[in-house]
């Protein structure tokens, strides 16, 4: 017989009947997270729900259609108001007394407040779907990258301390109680760190007074070097920025000029240990397949020689997500022309492997010492907003 379990925990509400299904909501009545049968499944910000599944060592990210989504969510919202309450503490009868007063309705009502409060829909960066997302800026200065194509219609544009003020206010309303399960911020959009240094310093300022969480964001390496320096970095993580994600996506130099996007390599290497001269810690994220087989092997050599040239260290980490080919037009189109050869999900899963034991092996030959930072395989798509 199924045994009903509840725990709260760090801002989050879970409720289980046995092993067969587990619901995790914030306080607010919204769900996260739902397990039927061994399946997880992850509700975004936005709304939409995503399977969440392995295929041996192949990760598999798949959107569940809306009516299907809609059935699993009521059926979320059931398991609250049918769970017994006979033996659970007055705080957690509180909130499971809320999340059973939510419907379809309100589901539609919050996630239309959710996404008013942003001008896009971002894809964040790995391991920060969970985190409180904040807009300083929208878009991205470079723009020009094939690999992150939605940005290309936009143009960059930041707030005023005004408006971010006005913003974090509007988010902490519609949140709700369910900024308790938020540990951390991140400040989007692409390149918020491109924002002017005084107005970036008060933003920090603001959310540590606001919210007492720890900042993460991210930057592109192209118009970033440019306008930091190592004084700026230093006041940065003074003002409360812990983390910065580093979109390498390669270190081929083949591969980053066949998309358009003419890099220095080196001069990314030197932005990265500026970084970490300062205590800030760094998320390297590269994008498994890019270059396709024609440029397989540049692609893992190029990027293992790069990362052992970095000063990484315990904190910081390495992300492998797979690109997806079919959902940008110009990558497709430049592979066609280029005779790439786009990777099966299986030659992806490969060239991960690869990847991981390349990076390894450089760092070692580099340094003469293992490499003291996890690679973790993960898809972009998990983070989608």
């Amino acid at each position: 017989m199924n045994r009903s379990l509840i725990r709260k925990n760090n801002g989050i509400l879970t409720i289980a009947n046995g092993n067969e299904e587990i619901a995790n909501f914030d306080f607010q009545g919204r769900l996260l997270f739902y397990t039927h049968l061994g399946v997880t499944y992850r509700r975004s910000y936005a709304g939409s729900l995503y399977k969440l599944s392995w295929d041996n060592d192949l990760r598999i990210v798949e959107k569940i259609p809306p009516p299907e989504a809609e059935i699993m969510i009521k059926r979320t919202l059931e398991m609250a108001r049918n769970f017994p309450t006979q033996d659970i503490t007055p705080e957690e009868k509180s909130i499971l007394s809320t999340i059973s007063s939510r419907d379809a309705s309100w589901v539609d009502s919050d996630t239309a407040s959710i996404t008013s409060l942003y001008s896009r829909i971002p894809v964040l960066p790995p391991d920060q779907a969970s985190s409180l997302y904040l807009e300083l800026a929208t878009g991205c200065k470079w723009n020009r990258c094939t690999v992150c194509s939605s940005y290309n219609s936009r143009e960059f544009n930041d707030k005023t301390i005004e408006e971010f003020r006005e913003h974090i206010s509007n988010v902490k309303a519609v949140m709700g109680e369910g900024l308790y399960s938020r540990k951390s911020v991140f400040l989007g959009d692409a390149n918020a760190l491109d924002v002017d240094q005084k107005i970036l310093l008060q933003a920090l300022d603001d959310v540590k007074s606001e919210l007492n969480l720890p900042v993460f964001a991210s930057f592109d390496v192209f118009t970033t070097p440019k306008k930091k320096n190592m004084i700026h970095y230093r006041d940065l993580k003074e003002h409360g920025l812990e983390r910065i994600f580093v979109f390498l996506e390669s270190g081929s130099y083949k591969v980053i000029k066949l998309f358009n996007q003419h890099r220095n390599i080196t001069e990314t290497l030197n932005i990265v240990n500026n970084i970490k001269d300062y205590g800030i810690s760094v998320s390297i994220v590269l994008m498994v397949g890019t270059g396709g087989r024609k440029y397989n092997v540049d692609h893992v050599m190029g990027s293992a020689n790069i990362i052992s040239q970095m000063n990484l260290e315990k904190g910081d980490m390495i992300f492998l997500s797979p690109i997806v080919e079919e959902d940008d037009e110009t990558y497709m189109e430049i592979s066609r022309k280029n005779d790439l050869g786009n990777m099966t999900p299986e030659e992806k899963m490969q060239q991960t492997d690869d990847l991981i034991r390349s990076v390894k092996k450089a760092y070692l030959d580099m340094n003469g010492k293992d490499l003291d930072v996890p690679v973790v395989k993960y898809d972009l798509r998990e983070s989608i907003f």
